[in-house]
């Protein structure tokens, strides 16, 4: 067994948000391709690009909540929870609220969807802004930020009435427990809560992801500093594995032989079953075997992760204005999937570079206008003459 270190930069948490990040680009260049509908959709919309998001989805933004919960709480091993509170938030609502405002808009302009296809770009921002503005893929931050403060609150009374609730929590996803319990609780609230409330992604109705989300968040916060858990992750890794693997190739059948509006009903909820097996054995397989293999520092990682919440923000606009130009030149098919993929993730480098170099140049460009426009002011001596 490797050991975990519980203490410092964890160098394999940080492999684990790379990885989570990049999937999205991937995933959301997959909803453009796939059979669902979405912003913009391709001419011949493939099932077999829908395994994309049916091998991705269940599992990546579970494990970025639980990853957020883990910061959190490492975080509050050093600094007060005020700080923490301030740091996060700059971290996560300035992004929100800049992306909201400029980076969402562009995506609906182009798309398919659009409700004022008549109007120029700036009267569609101004008439988008008032109808009511939209999350989009920037849902993750809003939830983050709610989710961090909740847990500022309750992480005092947590401390001072139930001390050791961390520790009974780790003892208790011990053995089968480990994956018997979260994956009871998941298929619970997917078999039940899930046909009632849905997915929606719109912070006021969306309570099922909430409790999902939420969950995952208080999970990763309790069990940062539990070296019981982690020696447990890493000894089930395998199992976990080859538990994900196999969901996945049932989940993958299905996707492939019967399309959604053919399955029969008998097959719902057996499904919702799979998809919560894969979701929590893919969370406990990645983190298991990424505290082996990505347990040291890697300048590749470093890199992203210095622009990863760039990335994150400006990359579905990307995807959207790519193939609405490929769409208008009829191009809009299968065979552009992959370049679409490349000219977003090489666009996300690019601003992402960047904004490093404003962050770095523009604070000194500025100082030096302000200093250019202070100009001395000499007093005119006494009885003067005034031209």
């Amino acid at each position: 067994m490797t050991d975990i270190k519980l203490s410092g930069r964890r160098h394999d948490l940080d492999a684990l948000r790379v990885l989570c990040f990049g999937t999205l680009i991937i995933y959301h260049t997959s909803l453009a391709y796939g059979t669902r509908t979405w912003l913009l959709n391709a001419s011949d919309g493939s099932r077999l690009i829908d395994l994309i998001a049916a091998g991705s989805h269940p599992w990546r933004m579970s494990l970025l909540f639980f990853i957020s919960g883990l910061v959190t709480q490492s975080l509050l091993r050093n600094r007060s929870i005020s700080e923490v509170r301030t740091a996060r938030t700059r971290q996560l609502l300035l992004p929100f609220v800049l992306g909201v405002l400029l980076i969402v808009p562009p995506q609906f302009y182009l798309s398919q969807h659009n409700p004022f296809p008549d109007l120029s770009y700036w009267e569609f921002w101004k008439a988008y802004i008032v109808s009511g503005l939209r999350f989009e893929h920037l849902w993750f931050l809003a939830y983050l930020w709610i989710y961090m403060f909740l847990w500022s609150l309750l992480w005092p009374c947590v401390q001072r009435f139930l001390p050791n609730l961390p520790a009974a929590f780790a003892n208790l996803l011990r053995g089968r427990k480990l994956l018997l319990i979260p994956i009871i609780f998941l298929s619970v609230l997917r078999v039940w809560l899930y046909p009632i409330f849905g997915e929606t992604l719109v912070l006021n109705t969306d309570f099922y992801a909430h409790i999902v989300y939420f969950s995952m968040f208080l999970a990763g916060s309790l069990l940062m500093n539990e070296p019981s858990f982690w020696r447990e992750v890493d000894r089930q890794r395998w199992v976990s594995g080859g538990l994900a693997i196999l969901s996945f190739l049932i989940i993958a059948t299905v996707v492939i032989a019967v399309p959604q509006d053919c399955r029969p009903d008998s097959l719902v909820i057996p499904m919702r079953i799979v998809r919560s097996i894969f979701q929590w054995c893919a969370i406990l397989a990645l983190l298991g075997f990424a505290a082996r293999i990505a347990n040291r520092s890697n300048p590749v990682i470093t890199f992203l992760n210095r622009s990863m919440m760039t990335y994150y923000v400006v990359h579905q606009t990307i995807i959207i204005v790519v193939a609405y130009y490929i769409a208008k030149l009829g191009m809009l098919n299968i065979s552009s999937f992959i370049p679409v993929m490349l000219i977003t993730a090489i666009g996300c480098g690019v601003i992402g570079e960047a904004q490093k170099l404003a962050m770095r140049y523009l604070p000194v460009v500025i100082s030096k206008l302000v200093a250019l426009v202070r100009v001395p002011t000499k007093l005119s001596p006494p009885g003067a003459a005034l031209d």
